[in-house]
């Protein structure tokens, strides 16, 4: 009973040995090397899970024939089964798609030295990979990287934001629009490193890729102006048996996502004890009604201002006391409106859609960058924050990317002004559930500039009060150490003349 190897494994010795002699042909160009390099992965990558159902098909074959008492065979069946093991045994590295710094994108402060990748002083800073070819599958992102302080870090002499901070906060994730844009988003925490020499490897996943091309991006989430931070070797590793041991190195969970965690049970324990105190205070005063009729309409009084406070939102902002008692006559009130598939335009700028109509809208007294460097508004938005024009419609790519991620599949109520701008644009409040006002948000992230009315246009009480919010937390975010958005990249922010 003779088990021969189908000629593909044949074929997989063969790729085996083609990859060796060119490890031996150092003289071939690049260019070639790095072609069949890719050839090799995406022949092993694609007939991994063949070989594997061969191999236990074998492991069971060898069983039998063992039972029989045919040692001689068995043996020669391990033999095999080691022939086809030995094709993956550390070869996980080997089947990595790597993702090269000079194909990649470089946003905000981020430096590209050779395989290195450094310069994270900025919020938001980072590389792209546009359109990025990859075989569908499950992948880790693994890299090496090594965090240290900076030569003038913790010096007496440095401004408080160059201390040294002890771990950094990145984000790795597929820019898309689709609903899957979450599942392929992951944050994570590096930590400093015991010298300036060590690298450790990282590894962060798993992600998801269902189609091809995609768009990778790997940015901070802060700036980090007083540590060295260099990363390299990044690449993606395709899923297997082998990659779920997990490495050294430990990935720390994002403090931020811990605490959004956290706030969200808070808020439900909170909203659960107010209703059930509601619901047990209009109970009493239905008891009190019958027996004080007297008292029947202050008693009625009190139960409609109980279930006004049942039913109004949660939130920084209050919404629904701002519909019935804000002072802001003649704004059309629009809820659970959806943020449209197309791409917005820009950060403060897209379209909505609510009961079957589309609503093109623009946020009212902020601006964020156009995305079009010949935009004049490109100059305006980089005179605000004394920055370079280039700089400001990276910003403004930013801050399109956020709105679209933040914005997505989420429940939207809207202010809307009923008048329209030459473009048929119309000016609007947009609220968030448990957020509040998006203009905070956009504001707060360094992403968009207050625009305060002229003092000629008259103003309600409350829109004062959401312009006065608008501008001291703009001054916040200015001198937030480290710096957010566009004020990372701000000559004032960091020291130095206006452009």
């Amino acid at each position: 009973m003779k088990h021969r190897l189908p000629v593909w494994i044949t074929a997989l010795h063969a790729c085996a040995c083609l990859a060796l002699h060119a490890q031996t042909a150092p003289s071939e160009p690049d260019a070639l090397i790095a072609t069949r390099a890719a050839f090799l992965r995406q022949v092993m990558a694609d007939s991994q899970l063949l070989t594997q159902q061969y191999e236990r098909a074998l492991a069971r074959t060898e069983a039998e024939v063992a039972a029989t008492g045919d040692y001689e065979e068995a043996r020669a069946i391990r033999q095999r089964r080691e022939q086809l093991q030995a094709l993956y045994t550390g070869t996980v590295s080997s089947l990595a798609t790597p993702l090269p710094l000079a194909q990649a994108r470089l946003t905000g402060s981020a430096q590209a030295s050779g395989e290195t990748l450094g310069g994270w002083r900025s919020n938001g800073s980072g590389a792209e990979w546009l359109n990025f070819r990859i075989l569908p599958g499950r992948y880790h992102l693994e890299f090496e990287v090594n965090m240290s302080d900076a030569p003038v870090a913790g010096s007496i002499y440095a401004s408080s934001k160059f201390q040294p901070q002890q771990s950094a906060l990145f984000e790795f994730n597929e820019v898309t629009l689709l609903g899957n844009s979450s599942e392929n988003r992951r944050t994570f925490e590096i930590a400093r490193s015991t010298d300036e020499t060590t690298f450790v490897t990282v590894r962060v996943g798993p992600l998801n890729f269902s189609h091809s091309p995609v768009t990778l991006r790997f940015a901070t989430t802060a700036g980090y102006p007083a540590n060295i931070i260099r990363i390299r070797n990044l690449r993606l590793v395709p899923v297997t048996e082998e990659t779920a041991v997990p490495v050294a190195a430990t990935i720390l969970t994002s403090s931020t996502t811990a605490m959004q965690q956290a706030t969200a049970t808070l808020k439900a324990a909170l909203d659960t004890a107010r209703k059930n105190a509601a619901t047990t205070y209009l109970a009493d005063l239905q008891k009190l009604a019958m027996g004080k009729t007297a008292l029947k309409e202050q008693i009625e009084a009190e139960t409609r201002r109980i279930q006004r406070l049942s039913d109004q939102k949660t939130g920084p902002t209050g919404l629904r006391a701002i519909a019935t008692g804000g002072s802001l006559d003649g704004f059309e009130d629009i809820s659970d409106a959806r943020l449209a598939d197309e791409e917005p335009l820009s950060g403060e700028r897209f379209n909505v859609v609510h009961e079957g109509r589309t609503i093109a809208v623009r946020l009212l007294w902020i601006d964020c960058a156009p995305v079009d460097e010949k935009d004049p508004g490109v100059k305006r938005f980089a005179k605000h924050f004394n920055m370079d024009d280039e700089d400001a419609v990276a910003v403004g790519r930013d801050a399109r990317e956020f709105t679209a991620g933040y914005l997505h599949d989420k429940p939207l109520r809207l202010l809307i002004r009923p008048d329209r701008d030459k473009d048929g644009t119309q000016a609007a409040l947009l609220f968030l559930p448990d957020v509040g006002l998006y203009q905070n948000v956009l504001v707060d992230h360094g992403l968009a500039a207050v625009v305060p009315p002229s003092r000629d246009e008259r103003r309600s009480a409350t829109e004062k009060a959401f312009i006065a919010t608008l501008s001291a937390r703009e001054n916040a975010a200015k001198k937030r150490q480290p710096a957010p958005g566009a004020w990372a990249l701000s000559a004032e922010t960091n020291g130095g003349k206006a452009p």
